[in-house]
């Protein structure tokens, strides 16, 4: 883990000159699974953010044995949305592990870790996550990104005779011969080691019914210690599955930085969200953040007014995490056409933890499925840097398929401020598909559906959208959900 202000100090250096530690790969690794076809797509914003059209995507296939089998490369330099069904570039898929996806340019890229959404395609579901892990470019890189080894965390539990937890262990370019550490958290705490031998660049399915036999009725802490890697950042990528369909719904895990005293200084940490009417919306936070108490509420939004949730609290570390329904509390405010809430965080000794992370739930409100949308993510502060001048731009993917209910939400982070204008352009894979123009109060969102992506004669494919605002904090949520079987997946914007 890189300590969060040290990111910080990385992002002003970044911003002050284009000339200094230039990135020329940037890069990701996709997982296989047989249940579903395994699919990489991305809107080409290095082009369009960059004006960068001297871009080659090379993807390489390797097998259990973590030996290429083959690799293809592509250009890069259209105006579009790229979307590869990464089986069809190679024979023989069933020998292949999973995917090394890496872009180059002899310009500057930025970014070693591209704009690009995971998506594994199976038959009533359609799990979507932005890249997690990836091969390091070199030695100076690693000194920063692994600095600290901590748990990774942030994992929503569920076991029962239908679901299953699991999360997919990932080596980067050597052979592993090690131990993960596994802590089960609820009233009391149960730890398990799992020796693992892998060769490189590989992954492995690692289920907790395996060593974990009774059921989870409620909330659940789970933590996961990866041994140290050289070269390689790996977060986790973990979620439910059906244990009967093999359907799954997962995203990259966040953090455990309980034991890490890193501290902004100051007291509030906020965001806003996307609120979808007759969805599922709920807030998770688990207590993971710096060693810290805070007090945490719900503010929701109708028209000039605002209802403020019962403030529940949260020590970190501790055994209890806390959950928000935020559609119980919108009901509870009586505020007709809410697009909008908030989360807040206050702490009481005047520092508040720089990385104060949670889960964005969203799904199908009528489904019995598990397999909601979680989406990973943490509160803003202040103190974060922003670049003088800076605009908004934020760009991401949405799902357009006849079986599946799909939702766009784009909002401020912050809900202060007049209203301002947001232009959204609509892409597909042959190009440009719309633009529409909206003046965005704070305390609302723009909010597209079926309907809309109907009306635009939206494509049955992944459609990517790219909002730009005069206001610096933009921000997208978007999530879609099988109709029949409430499978869900979403995730945030770029």
């Amino acid at each position: 883990m890189k300590p969060f202000l040290d990111v910080e100090k990385n992002r002003v250096s970044y911003h002050k000159s284009v000339k200094t530690n230039t990135v020329h790969r940037s890069s990701l690794i996709v997982p296989r699974f047989d249940q579903a076809a395994s699919n990489i797509s991305f809107l080409n914003h290095f082009l369009l953010k960059r004006n960068n059209k001297d871009v080659v995507l090379k993807i390489t296939a390797i097998n259990d044995n973590g030996v290429l089998e083959d690799s293809v490369s592509v250009e890069i330099n259209e105006p579009k949305v790229y979307s590869f069904n990464l089986e069809s570039f190679f024979e023989k898929a069933s020998k292949i592990k999973e995917y090394l996806v890496e872009f180059y340019s002899d310009k500057n890229l930025f970014i070693p870790f591209p704009a690009v959404m995971v998506n594994h395609i199976g038959t009533d579901f359609i799990n979507s996550v932005h890249s997690f892990n990836r091969v390091l470019n070199d030695v100076f890189e690693d000194d920063k990104v692994n600095l600290h080894q901590v748990f990774e965390s942030s994992i929503d539990v569920s076991m029962d005779k239908d679901y299953d937890t699991f999360f997919n262990f990932a080596t980067g370019p050597f052979k592993v011969k090690s131990d993960l550490q596994l802590s089960l958290i609820q009233k009391d705490k149960k730890s398990y080691i799992i020796p693992i031998e892998m060769e490189r660049l590989s992954n492995k399915n690692i289920f907790l019914s395996n060593f974990h036999k009774n059921n989870i009725k409620s909330e659940a802490i789970l933590k996961v210690l990866q041994p140290e890697q050289t070269l390689f950042y790996g977060r986790l990528f973990t979620g439910r599955i059906n244990k009967k369909t093999k359907a799954f719904s997962a995203n990259h895990s966040y953090y455990d930085s309980s034991l890490t005293k890193e501290y902004f200084e100051n007291s509030v940490s906020m965001r806003t969200y996307p609120f979808f009417n007759n969805c599922l919306n709920k807030i998770i936070m688990y207590p993971i953040m710096s060693p810290s108490s805070l007090e945490v509420s719900i503010e929701i939004y109708g028209n000039d007014e605002t209802y403020k949730s019962d403030i529940k609290i949260i020590e970190s570390p501790s055994n209890n995490p806390i959950l928000f329904d935020i559609n119980e509390l919108v009901k509870k405010s009586g505020f007709d056409d809410v697009s909008l809430f908030k989360v807040v965080a206050q702490s009481s000794t005047g520092k508040i933890p720089t990385r104060v992370n949670h889960q964005l739930i969203y799904g199908d409100k009528n489904s019995a499925s598990k397999l909601y949308s979680s989406i990973n993510l943490s509160l803003l502060n202040e103190n974060i840097y922003t670049p003088p001048h800076k605009t908004g731009m934020s760009w991401g993917q949405v799902l357009v398929n006849k079986s599946y209910e799909s939702r766009l939400g784009i909002s401020f982070m912050n809900n202060s401020g007049a209203s301002e204008e947001v232009l959204v352009d609509f892409y597909c894979k042959s190009g440009f598909l719309k633009s529409t123009k909206h003046n965005l109060n704070p305390n609302n969102s723009l909010i597209f559906d079926n309907d809309f992506f109907k009306k635009i004669k939206a494509p049955n494919e992944f459609i990517w959208y790219l909002a730009k605002s005069k206001r610096s904090d933009l921000q997208a949520d978007s999530f879609h959900y099988h109709k029949s079987s409430g499978n869900a997946s979403g995730e945030h914007s770029f």
